[in-house]
């Protein structure tokens, strides 16, 4: 059984379907019960109140599966789940191994109370993993199209950014975006809400909105597809991680896998395996400056081995080896 942000998204289905390929039989559900926008705040800043709302959830999947024996159940992310809904599907699938994956970082999340339901707890974040015994670090993974990309050549944009508006990163963008044109360069931002909602949220409690219009923004998701044909046509990708979040994140790997360049302003980078200033340039969150040298540089190719270990199949095996 698998537990996935969004079901069966992007990612959920990858890992679905790498499992499908080695020969495994998968259950996926959603690790929550809606990925409506109250319901992700609610679990935030409400947990204890939704608990029976979600134990009611898990009880409707167990339900489904009664008498099935799993091998493993793998939960990616969890922030819904509880002590209560652990020992239900603990009573439920005693058989089974119970594997818990974060790719958040605690600090925005409440999970650190179900970890002694689970036989291994893996993070993306190093930090994390670090200041918790017992906590494995496993860094995210690209999907196969990734390996596609890799071998084209960018001729199309320079720099590139997708992504959710949070925190500072639309301004640190904006006059990060006024450098780089200034340069001659050619760039592509698609800069995305959930909702209209929170543009007009934003735009009330942050005084760097107030200046902004709705039509600086996007409301529809791209596909997997279009983040792909972006990446494929680009030299350089943009990232600018959440300032709480210390982790990589998926769009770092996924350029990893792309074999493009990086822009971020992740400093805990350095400390990764895969880091090369030549393909990986950071950039000060107060004043961004990029050197024209590293955009027209050649990427340099890293060990394949490591290549290897950040892609699906790696993560995988990372995942269920004991």
């Amino acid at each position: 059984m698998l537990f996935v942000p969004n079901g069966k998204g992007i990612y959920g289905s990858a890992i679905s379907q790498e499992l499908l390929r080695r020969g495994a039989s998968v259950d996926i559900y959603d690790e929550r019960p809606s990925t409506s926008t109250l319901s992700k705040v609610l679990l935030r800043i409400a947990k204890p109140q939704v608990s029976r709302l979600f134990f009611k959830y898990i009880d409707g999947i167990v339900f489904l599966n009664k008498g099935k024996e799993y091998d493993y159940i793998l939960v990616v992310r969890g922030e819904g789940f509880d002590e209560k809904s652990m020992q239900l599907l603990k009573k439920n699938f005693p058989s089974a191994r119970f594997i818990l994956y974060l790719w958040d970082s605690l600090k925005n999340t409440n999970t650190k109370n179900i970890f002694e339901f689970f036989d291994k707890v893996l993070s993306f974040d190093k930090q994390d993993s670090q200041n918790n015994p017992g906590l494995i670090h496993r860094p995210l993974f690209f999907c196969p199209p990734y390996r596609v990309i890799s071998k084209i050549v960018p001729n199309r944009y320079d720099v590139m950014f997708l992504g959710k508006v949070h925190s500072d990163r639309y301004s640190f963008i904006k006059q990060l975006e006024k450098k780089i044109i200034e340069q001659g360069r050619s760039t592509f931002f698609y800069f995305y809400f959930s909702s209209k909602f929170l543009f007009y949220q934003k735009r009330l409690t942050d005084a760097s909105f107030r200046k902004t219009s709705i039509k600086d923004f996007e409301f529809k998701m791209l596909s997997a597809n279009e983040v792909a044909e972006y990446m494929a046509n680009t030299k350089c990708s943009l990232d600018i991680q959440h300032p709480l979040q210390t982790g990589l994140t998926m769009r770092t790997i996924e350029v990893l896998g792309a074999k493009r360049k990086l822009i971020t302003t992740n400093e805990i980078i350095k400390s990764y395996d895969f880091y090369n200033e030549n393909n990986i340039c950071i950039v000060d969150r107060k004043n961004p400056v990029i050197d024209p040298a590293f955009i027209d540089s050649p990427y340099q190719e890293i060990d394949n081995d490591l290549y290897e270990y950040y892609s699906l199949e790696g993560w995988v095996d990372s995942i269920f080896e004991n």
